[in-house]
C-alpha cells in the first residue's frame, strides 16, 4: 500500500526587505512581502494549504497597498 503526501512545497514570499507603513494596516503587515508579523513568523510550521492561503491573502494586501499609494 503507498501513502499519498503532499510533497509539493511553497516558496517563502520573503524578498529580503522587511518594512513596515504604520499608516496601512496598523504597521501590521511588512510592505516587502505584504505578510502579516504572524505569518511571516509562523510560516515554517504552517500546511502547505495555510502558505498558499497566505500567498493569495498577501497579493490583496499589495493591490490595497498599490491603489493607497499610487
Amino acid at each position: 500500500m503507498t501513502k499519498s503526501r503532499d510533497n509539493s512545497t511553497v516558496s517563502s514570499p520573503c524578498v529580503k526587505v522587511c518594512k513596515y507603513d504604520k499608516n496601512f494596516m496598523d504597521g501590521m503587515v511588512c510592505i516587502g512581502c505584504f505578510r502579516e508579523q504572524y505569518e511571516i513568523t509562523s510560516w515554517t510550521s504552517m500546511s502547505t494549504n495555510q502558505k498558499k492561503e497566505v500567498i493569495e491573502d498577501s497579493k490583496e494586501r499589495k493591490i490595497k497597498f498599490n491603489r493607497k499609494y499610487a
